[in-house]
């Protein structure tokens, strides 16, 4: 660890009776009321106690920072890393999530959470990750160098009253049923499958996998449920992952996966009745107790397959929000990914390339060299002025276009200082393509 580092600097003496400082396994107890208690929710407690346990497959007490009062005893402010895999375009690379942030209101606005986040990003970046998202608030996470840049929890509601009827006489030709362990190894493979649909993924190994499938509380926040779709013969179809409470007077589906070869079309009306019929069973959280059930949220991302087996005009669109996103070099990120940005380019109008894309950020820039398609240079480069480059983008709206939520159109209109050469607007566009999915990224 280098020696300038502040990891190397911890406990750090914040003054004023506080101290920053790692947790460790005596802390669960104290870290895990003070989240459930300041964010007002049980299942928060019961996740911090199953990130902390020792069972989670990339996550330990020590990935936690906390800021303790000295005069009280007491932890006034905390957040951890969660430490992932990612995929761009099938390329692997490591990625941190900061999350539950929580400081107790009486200690807000002294930098608590600014001086946690510069200990947060060195661990991440001594792991080698690439790039930082978390979700959260609106606006708060731009201080610390965060961009909404990618898509996150679009989707479409059906309300229970407008869901397909089964006609007098006929029966269900399709089924849900609870997982079980021999379920496993075909819901990866589809999920690995439905992967390759948008260009990020995240991907999961056997430990993790298994804690998916077991390894956490009922009452965590990040439970899921499984079921398996089927036909009445028993056949394997798909799955579905669902959220196993009601909230927002809806039940949440956040995956649902076929086999190839099996389309959506016969089978949703009976999916989608059967999802009803196990919301009604489904317990409502929170201050959600007196609301009734009203609908289902297919919370798929803003394209999905099975959208278009919904049939009728009944159906809610749901517009998507934003993970921030922070990736402190965008050099070393491009490159790690340039085989699959290369990849992007074949079957565009620009295959086969020749040429440089000068990007000019205003206060930096960076270039990109390409020889029949090939990109034979990505490097850093620096602006005379703010009219240099193929293509001018303020702040952190480059993160938009990478990360797939924004067309270079696009942001020109919302962006007036944004702009560039029509020939860099496309080839901006093939390098980096849509994403309209949902990452199952909280691990």
């Amino acid at each position: 660890m280098p020696t300038n580092s502040i990891l190397s600097q911890m406990p750090i003496d914040l003054g004023d009776n506080l101290i920053l400082r790692f947790a460790h396994s005596a802390d669960v107890d104290a870290l895990a009321e003070f989240n459930g208690r300041v964010f007002e929710d049980e299942r928060v407690e019961h996740g911090i106690r199953g990130l902390m346990s020792g069972y989670h497959p990339t996550v330990k007490a020590s990935d936690f920072t906390l800021v303790e009062d000295t005069h009280t005893n007491k932890i006034v402010s905390s957040m951890c890393l969660i430490s992932q895999t990612w995929a761009y375009r099938g390329i692997p690379f490591k990625l941190g999530r900061p999350e539950v942030v929580v400081t107790e209101p009486e200690y807000r606005r002294r930098g608590l959470v600014r001086k946690q986040f510069e200990v947060i990003h060195a661990l991440s970046a001594s792991r080698g990750e690439l790039m930082q998202g978390i979700t959260g608030i609106p606006w708060y996470y731009r201080q610390f160098g965060y961009e909404m840049a990618m898509e996150v929890d679009g989707g479409r509601a059906i309300a229970g009253i407008d869901l397909p009827k089964l006609k007098d006489g006929d029966s269900e030709k399709y089924h849900l049923r609870p997982v079980v362990d021999d379920d496993h190894a075909f819901i990866r493979e589809l999920y690995d499958c439905a992967s390759c649909r948008q260009p990020f993924s995240t991907l999961r190994s056997e430990t993790e996998w298994s804690y998916e499938f077991g390894g956490r509380s009922e009452n965590d926040f990040a439970h899921w449920k499984w079921l398996i779709i089927e036909t009445a013969e028993r056949e394997r179809l798909g799955y579905v992952q669902y959220y196993p409470w009601i909230e927002d007077n809806a039940l949440y589906i956040v995956q649902m996966e076929l086999k190839s070869g099996v389309g959506y079309l016969n089978l949703m009306p009976s999916v989608l009745r059967g999802l009803w019929k196990i919301a009604q069973t489904k317990p409502k959280w929170g201050n959600h107790q007196k609301r009734e059930l009203e609908s289902l949220m297919l919370e798929l991302g803003s394209t999905h397959p099975a959208y278009h087996a919904l049939l009728g005009n009944k159906i809610y669109e749901y517009e998507p929000y934003g993970l921030y996103i922070r990736i402190p070099n965008l050099v070393a990120f491009l490159q790690h990914i340039r085989p699959a940005l290369q990849k992007n380019l074949v079957g565009t109008v620009a295959e086969g390339y020749n040429g440089e894309l000068k990007l000019n950020y205003y206060r930096s820039g960076m270039q990109l060299k390409f020889n029949d398609g090939r990109i034979t240079d990505i490097s850093t480069w620096s602006p005379d002025s703010v009219e240099d480059g193929d293509a001018r983008l303020p702040d952190l709206t480059f993160l938009q276009l990478l990360c797939g939520r924004r067309r270079f159109n696009e942001l020109k209109t919302n962006f007036v200082d944004c702009d560039g050469r029509d020939e860099a607007g496309v080839l901006l566009d093939c390098l980096f393509p849509p994403f309209t999915g949902n990452v199952w990224c909280l691990s």
